[in-house]
């Protein structure tokens, strides 16, 4: 993955120097590619299955078409995927023609990625960051591949909940971000003068932006519509909600084994660098994994410095240290692709680590040097370390909490375009190179999108001697979401807040937040007077965030025999 970051500001020109080099024949081979797609499509345009061409009237004449292509971005494009499918006539509910939607999404896809190997196949790239940028693409777009089934399958199926339209809209943003990665990396593509090669690849990510959008105003039962368009009050905001200390989706079991002592857990594998476990990696303890087991595989990683670069793709991975201090993985990678991005990357579904540290060490002078990157749905990291300076933790897409871990940083230090929540953690704050330093840079790149990130109750303090002025955060892109309720901030924290990312770029997109904050940085009178931040002051506000009317928590909870509190924290 080319997960490299144009940064317009401070820092920045060393990013995107090197960044845009070397990317035209990349972007020839995706040109050529999207080109065989078009040409394997355009016979088939506005045809159905009995050769009939469709009407375009005939559809929009409907009142689920209309209502349902008016909420997308790309209307046109949506009007004409419905037109090219034969069952688009038979649809009788937007959530039929949405479904149609994701089927040409995932259609289009499959050409693209097909495309691209074979043109791959036929095209020599000697430059080896061009190559890693196309390879790149190929990967993410295995995963949005997945996620498009499993959207697929949430949609096709007769129950249609709460907890289907989550699932979906996690989903399809993830795939979205996807898209948006791989463009990036291939074309150097900035939101202020978007660059996106022509054809197919443009075509996927309308598509996708659309499929989010038509999903996301599908009203499950029971659900008030009025929740759908508020900005507030959307469904997505759901999944910022924990309960009992615990995101709603971790399982009951799943939670005894966070809580538990490592001698009352059973492992599956022993990891212990003096060869008194069955492995003396992570690495091999995690190959030795099934690979389409739906049972949860656990590795106890016993104390010891790994160096060593891990990472995890298979689903329902749980690592689990002798402590965040003394169990750690360990290596000094600054690049941007796939093979030299990070030191530990979970991609895989239901990923867990408790009691381990994760760290980089290649300084502030080497610029992005992340130490972890996690990719993973319903995953959740628990008393654990995550070090390093700028770009440390990569908290790229999909479900991820955070609960009781100590994140170090100097720039952008925590970043992605995750719906994660962290909750009760320390986040430290050390010197730059630029004498100011940046804790999150959310990458939310569409409305639609459900992303964001929540802290909640947790201590934005100083590490070391550090005295720099910090920002809560800056916008990375257009649509970024970081809210902070019940923390304490230090007095590093400026005055203002937040940082702009480019002169005016996002600041009135952005949801930025804050709520009953406390400490000598938390006052609010001299913040930012963007129109995208936002002072809570009324409780009723703050709640749409919790337990209670997030996911309607009080009436189900209880039946688990797990506590939880419904609400704000009222100490």
């Amino acid at each position: 993955m080319n997960f490299v970051r144009l940064h317009k500001g401070l820092f920045d020109s060393v990013r995107a120097s090197s960044y845009l080099m070397k990317n035209s024949l990349v972007f020839t081979v995706l040109v050529a590619a999207a080109a065989c797609v078009a040409l394997a499509t355009s016979t088939h345009s506005n045809v159905n299955e009995h050769g009939v061409v469709m009407n375009r009237r005939e559809l929009e004449g409907t009142a689920v078409f209309e209502s349902v292509c008016s909420v997308t971005l790309y209307p046109d494009v949506c009007v004409s995927s419905l037109l090219a499918h034969p069952e688009s006539r038979k649809a009788a509910s937007s959530k039929e023609l949405a479904t149609i939607v994701v089927k040409v999404t995932l259609y289009e896809l499959k050409n693209l990625s097909a495309s691209l190997g074979s043109e791959m196949s036929r095209q020599r790239i000697t430059d080896q960051r061009s190559q890693s940028a196309v390879d790149d693409c190929l990967e993410l777009f295995g995963y949005s591949l997945r996620q498009l089934n499993d959207s697929l399958g949430s949609l096709q199926s007769s129950e249609w909940r709460r907890q289907e339209a989550d699932d979906v809209q996690t989903w399809l943003s993830a795939s979205l971000t996807n898209q948006d990665t791989c463009i990036e990396g291939v074309n150097g593509h900035n939101y202020g003068n978007p660059m996106l090669p022509d054809g197919a690849l443009r075509k996927v990510w309308k598509l996708l932006s659309n499929s989010l959008a038509m999903v996301k105003n599908i009203s499950p039962a029971g659900i008030d519509r009025r929740l759908l368009i508020d900005p507030i009050a959307s469904l997505d905001n759901e999944l910022f909600s924990v309960a009992d200390g615990f995101p709603s989706w971790l399982s009951p079991a799943d939670r005894r084994l966070l809580q538990v002592l490592p001698s009352g857990i059973r492992a599956n594998a022993v990891v212990a660098k003096d060869g008194s476990g069955h492995y003396k990696t992570i690495t091999e303890a995690i190959n030795a994994a099934p690979s389409k087991s739906k049972g949860r595989y656990i590795i106890y990683v016993r104390a010891g410095i790994y160096a060593e670069r891990v990472k995890v793709s298979k689903d329902g991975i749980m690592l689990v240290g002798d402590g965040k201090d003394v169990t750690i993985v360990t290596g000094k990678l600054s690049g941007v692709s796939l093979k030299s991005i990070s030191n530990f990357i979970a991609t895989g579904n239901g990923f867990i680590a408790r009691d381990m540290g994760f760290e980089n060490t290649a300084g502030p002078r080497n610029h992005q040097a992340i130490a972890l990157l996690v990719g993973s749905d319903h995953s959740a990291l628990y008393r654990c370390s995550i070090k390093g300076y700028q770009d440390t933790l990569y908290a790229y897409t999909q479900r991820q909490f955070y609960r009781e871990c100590d994140i170090y940083g100097s720039v952008d230090f925590i970043f992605g375009n995750a719906v994660a929540v962290f909750q009760s953690c320390n986040i430290l704050a050390r010197k730059g190179l630029g004498g100011r330093s940046f804790i999150t840079a959310q990458g939310r790149i569409d409305p639609n999108q459900n992303t964001g990130f929540s802290i909640h109750m947790c201590r934005v303090i100083a590490a070391d001697k550090n005295s720099d002025p910090t920002y809560l955060g800056r916008p990375w892109k257009p649509y970024s979401r970081t809210v902070y309720m019940q923390s304490y901030f230090d007095k590093i924290i400026a005055p203002a807040g937040w940082y702009p990312w480019s002169g005016n770029f996002a600041l009135k997109t952005l949801y930025y937040g804050e709520y009953m904050n406390t400490g000598p940085g938390a006052g609010t009178a001299s913040r930012v007077n963007w129109p995208g931040y936002h002072r809570i002051t009324s409780t009723a506000e703050a709640s749409k965030y919790t337990v209670a009317e997030f996911i309607s928590g009080n009436s189900w909870l209880p039946s688990t025999g797990v506590a939880f509190q419904a609400g704000l924290t009222t100490s």
